[in-house]
């Protein structure tokens, strides 16, 4: 009984066309993994922000949206709450007020996406004015690598 063996021949081949596949797929596959996590992170960012809008129109508050993030452990949230003198720090949710309103917002991407703002806690990044339906003209940016999605508020 003959028994089929591979020769030299073919298993450089094989070996080749494996590295082959690697040289130009793989980079390919990145890239769109990249703007995948940021389009997922956009779209669930994007339905926390018309839940807070929704929930402002129903309110005659002013309501504060503040950023926080932590550059060492590569992490980031947002809070948006009724105004009030002490802010919530998302990264520490433990430490709000219970007597304050508070809605968190976690990345699902925490360690492959970062927030930029020109405002961090405790500093609110925009307010939201339910009696007059307005925003404090505000923007920040959702980055992943080198991939960038700007969100901004507008004053009306």
């Amino acid at each position: 009984m003959l028994k089929k063996v591979f020769t030299l021949l073919e298993m450089l081949v094989v070996i080749f066309n494996c590295q082959h596949y690697r040289t130009f797929a793989l980079p390919a596959w990145q890239q769109t993994n990249t703007q995948f996590i940021l389009a997922k992170e956009q779209h669930k960012l994007q339905l926390f922000l018309r839940q807070i809008q929704a929930q402002v129109e129903n309110s005659t508050e002013i309501w504060f949206l503040i950023a926080n993030r932590d550059l060492g452990k590569k992490t980031w949230c947002l809070v948006a709450q009724i105004k009030s003198d002490s802010p919530c720090n998302c990264l520490q949710p433990n430490s709000c007020r219970q007597d304050v309103s508070a809605h968190f917002y976690y990345p699902k991407f925490s360690d492959k996406t970062m927030l930029v703002s020109k405002r961090y806690y405790p500093t609110e990044v925009t307010r939201f004015s339910g009696i007059r339906d307005t925003a404090t003209s505000a923007c920040f940016v959702l980055q992943v690598e080198d991939n960038r999605t700007l969100f901004s508020f507008f004053s009306m």
